[in-house]
């Protein structure tokens, strides 16, 4: 038997799935269904007067409501762009260049107004790219957050003096969102803080946010740095570049989140554009460290060490593990460096070989391009016996340009315990693999199993 109320503001309800529901007479955007009142009620204790006030306010500012969401999701969009691009396909006419709000809505689907049991509200809807969690618009607070409609559902929310409105994620993290100047322009940024539903944030994480702030033009010039060095290679360059201003700077590692655990480490967590993944960038230690994203928001339960002349290093399988950002034959790469110790500590000829790698800049790379296309045409009709040569790397069409990308894929530095070092990566003409290795400030191509 269906169980209905009527409720002098809310109207005749009916409930289902844990809430009070009806449909009203509202249709939002292009929805072609009247959008759902869902009042919230777990336990069947009936509606609250915070409930009631809550629907009262958003009649009386739906229109704004109504004008601001649209814009509010399509920031969204444009912010999250890449990581929705790798959950479905799009068409040209979807990528973040080209969206227009007709077309944002239909992979959307509008489905209800959502009040809170402590009288929070927001619109609820469905998205192609995240259909678990959906998404949503809280709108009840002085400044509306897009969440997920999850978050809505199940939402913990506090106020904090400094950090603002946080939201829990349902998981182990508040979010939080703030607009800062990056590149020259304004960007959204993430805020997530360590933390469960019952315990909040800590002191530490407050007094790490107001030391962010204080340094966060500092952390933006020492990180541009150290990625246009990656990029050009020449530190009297960069310093050049850097000087003219912030819209010269590489745009291809854009910090997407500030993450703050429980102590107070904290650090970002930046898009890369050169392979669509994430890095992590530890800030709050003396100097700036590379490291993977899931490195920094597991920083203090990692067994790790900052080594005078390596810097940052990671207990790995068979020795000590870090990232770099760095330019081989012209293209970009985040590779792994993997320093072969055992139980024995970094050695002072593992110094001297990583010191070697810091002098090669990014142009002095490019040598690989030349060795790369000696080894292949040297045993070019070798090859063609059991590998299928595609057309751009056939005889005729192959060049120093092509050869690196078409043929290698560079997988690690790796520095050997008696101090040899190399970039080591995988080839479709051999199976045991290829290595550059410099030790002796001469590019070397060997095999693989020369020197692991």
């Amino acid at each position: 038997m269906e169980e209905l109320i009527s409720d002098e503001i809310l109207g005749t309800l009916k409930y289902y799935n844990n809430a009070w529901c009806r449909r009203m007479d509202a249709p939002l955007f292009n929805s072609k269904g009247n959008l759902i009142l869902v009042v919230q009620d777990d336990d069947k204790e009936g509606v609250l007067d915070v409930q009631r006030n809550a629907y009262n306010k958003y009649l009386q500012n739906a229109n704004t409501y109504k004008s601001s969401v649209p814009q509010l999701i399509m920031n969204y969009y444009n912010w999250f762009f890449q990581e929705i691009e790798k959950k479905v396909t799009m068409d040209e006419e979807h990528h973040k260049d080209n969206i227009t709000e007709e077309l944002l809505y239909d992979m959307m689907s509008i489905w209800y107004l959502f009040i809170c049991r402590d009288g929070s509200f927001g619109y609820a809807f469905g998205c192609c790219w995240d259909k678990d969690n959906g998404l949503a618009v809280l709108l009840s607070e002085s400044e509306p957050r897009v969440i997920s409609r999850t978050q809505l559902e199940n939402l913990h929310k506090l106020n904090d003096p400094l950090l603002g409105l946080l939201v829990h994620n349902g998981d182990k993290s508040w979010t939080g969102l703030k607009q800062h100047h990056f590149f020259g322009e304004l960007e959204n940024l993430e805020i997530e803080l360590e933390g469960g539903i019952e315990e909040g944030i800590t002191s530490a994480q407050q007094k790490a946010y107001m030391e962010y702030l204080q340094k966060e033009n500092e952390y933006f010039r020492e990180f541009s740095k150290m990625m246009l060095t990656a990029y050009v290679g020449d530190p009297q360059q960069v310093e050049a570049m850097l000087a003219i201003g912030p819209k010269i700077n590489v745009q291809t590692a854009l910090p997407k989140t500030l993450y703050i655990d429980k102590k107070g480490n904290y650090g970002w967590i930046c898009y890369t554009a050169w392979n669509k993944s994430k890095i992590g960038v530890l800030l709050s230690e003396k100097k700036i460290h590379l490291l993977q994203s899931y490195q920094l928001k597991e920083y203090d339960k990692q067994e790790k060490m900052i080594d005078e002349v390596c810097g940052l290093l990671f207990r790995g399988y068979a020795g000590w593990e870090k990232i770099e950002v760095v330019r081989l034959a012209g293209s970009v790469y985040t590779m792994p460096v993997t320093i072969r110790t055992y139980d024995d500590p970094v050695s002072d000829k593992q110094r001297e070989s990583y010191k070697k790698f810091l002098k090669l800049n990014a142009t002095q790379w490019e040598e690989i391009k030349d060795i790369t296309l000696d080894y292949y045409l040297e045993g070019y009709d070798n090859f063609m016996e059991y590998i299928d040569i595609p057309d751009y790397l056939k005889r005729e069409n192959v060049n120093r340009e092509n050869v690196v990308k078409g043929l290698l894929e560079f997988t690690e530095l790796f520095i050997k315990t008696n101090g040899r070092i190399a970039w080591l990566c995988e080839c479709p003409t051999t199976d045991d693999g290829l290595a550059f290795e410099f030790t002796n400030g001469e590019i070397d191509l060997i095999s693989q199993i020369d020197i692991i």
